[in-house]
């Protein structure tokens, strides 16, 4: 037991003499460090950059990305080039003196003092003055396709596809993450239940971007079960919708037979893909309202209609039943026989009309026979032998018009108004013989 006393104690001096070390060594330790909060690094930094004198008024190119202007007037964007960025602040005194302001994509020489924004450490330009220098790149690009299709016919009127009046199934290619999928089942969970939701998802920004994108219109395509297909999504910098404005998204979307609606970004965003499609929404909420109709103004369509369903058939039955009760009244027993004697009045009336025009008719043709007859008996030869005169005709019956035709001691036939006469020719002159005597 005593050993073990003695083995206890010489332990418990060690440990002793460990924490005594210890605690030593922590206490030189903190003597050897200073400890800073955050706001004096911040601090600190702020006044190394302000020792700086080149830094407190230096000029800085690049493109303008992200460009903000709040209510109160100032200015937030970002410069950039192609391997770094850095955050700008142009506040509204300065902004004020800008005739006219840059768009994302140009390029901007800017004037200012780099400083630090501590609230978030991060560094920034206070800017100035502010200068365009022209496009930027990536505008420039943006003009470069788009004035390539447009020679190619991909923008031509021609070309675009009618949407449907009442789409069974509505395709959407977009991010399954992003805000943009989620106004659309919003907005038509609302709008027009009746429709389903074909959802292919894909990266709408970064450098694989636009080759999903165009994949995705051609498997959509190659189903073949939609009849629109949505293709977009939220608003963002050019950066951000920059895959819009690829060549190979703006080929699917041309290539597509389901007829494309674009929902690009905002309603001032503009991209090529806005320009291939059969047609353009400004936002993925409008697209959806662009392309189905409304439920409500349908019921209220369908309410009009039956409204007036019900007047044409109400008026029609009122028409029926006037019609019914003149009928009734025309088949009582007194309208009947005022009826029967109209018709007999009737029957008398044509009657006398008939025969006054009959007579008329037969006094007239009595009168014209009479005229005809007076005419032909002034005409006619009868008429002629009455007043003396007859018709000689040789033994073959022949008229003489002239002695010659005759010789003495032949025999001629005279026909007198009263009977005829057989003679015999005893002498006769002629023309000639008158003529010479």
């Amino acid at each position: 037991m005593t050993a073990l006393r003695g083995n206890t104690s010489s332990h418990q001096t060690t440990y002793a003499e460990r924490l005594a070390n210890n605690k030593k060594m922590q206490i030189e330790f903190q003597m050897s460090r200073t400890v800073h909060s955050v706001s004096e690094i911040t601090d600190i930094l702020s006044r190394l950059i302000q020792q700086q004198p080149h830094l407190q008024n230096v000029w800085v190119q690049g493109q303008v990305s992200n460009w903000v202007r709040s209510a109160a007037g100032h200015i937030y964007f970002t410069l950039k080039d192609a391997d770094s960025q850095i955050s700008c602040v142009l506040f509204q005194t300065h902004a004020g003196r800008l005739l006219s302001f840059p768009q994302d994509g140009d390029a901007v020489l800017v004037r200012g003092k780099i400083n630090i924004y501590a609230p978030r450490g991060a560094y920034q330009i206070n800017v100035t003055d502010l200068e365009l220098r022209g496009v930027g790149a990536m505008q420039r690009a943006f003009e470069a396709l788009k004035r390539q299709l447009a020679a190619e016919g991909l923008f031509d009127k021609q070309h675009k596809q009618p949407l449907p009046a009442f789409p069974r199934k509505i395709g959407v290619v977009t991010s399954a993450t992003g805000a943009a999928i989620q106004d659309i089942r919003h907005q038509l969970a609302k709008r027009y239940p009746l429709a389903e939701l074909w959802e292919y998802s894909t990266l709408v920004q970064g450098e694989q971007a636009a080759e999903q994108i165009a994949h995705a219109i051609s498997i959509m395509n190659w189903r073949a079960d939609s009849d629109v297909l949505i293709v977009g999504r939220g608003g963002g910098s050019i950066e951000d919708l920059w895959a819009f404005n690829e060549e190979s998204v703006a080929r699917a979307i041309f290539a597509s037979k389901i007829p494309v609606v674009s929902a690009v970004g905002h309603e001032t965003d503009f991209t090529i893909a806005d320009l291939v499609a059969d047609h353009r929404a400004p936002t993925p909420s409008a697209a959806v309202e662009h392309i189905v109709p409304d439920r409500e103004e349908l019921l209220a369509q369908l309410s009009g209609t039956e409204a007036q369903l019900h007047g044409s058939i109400a008026q029609k039955i009122d028409n029926l039943d006037r019609e019914l009760t003149e009928i009734e009244t025309s088949l009582s027993p007194a309208h009947r026989m005022d009826v029967i004697n109209q018709h007999h009045q009737t029957v008398d009336n044509l009657e006398a009309a008939c025969r006054a025009a009959g007579e008329h008719r037969l006094r007239t043709a009595q009168h014209t026979l009479q005229t005809l007859a007076q005419r032909l008996n002034t005409l006619s030869p009868l008429g002629t032998l009455k007043r003396g005169y007859s018709i000689t005709r040789n033994e073959n019956a022949e008229v003489l018009t002239d002695a010659e035709q005759i010789a003495v001691g032949e025999q001629i036939a005279v026909q007198l108004s009263q009977g005829h006469l057989t003679c015999k020719v005893v002498g006769k002159k002629t023309a000639l013989s008158v003529d010479a005597e």
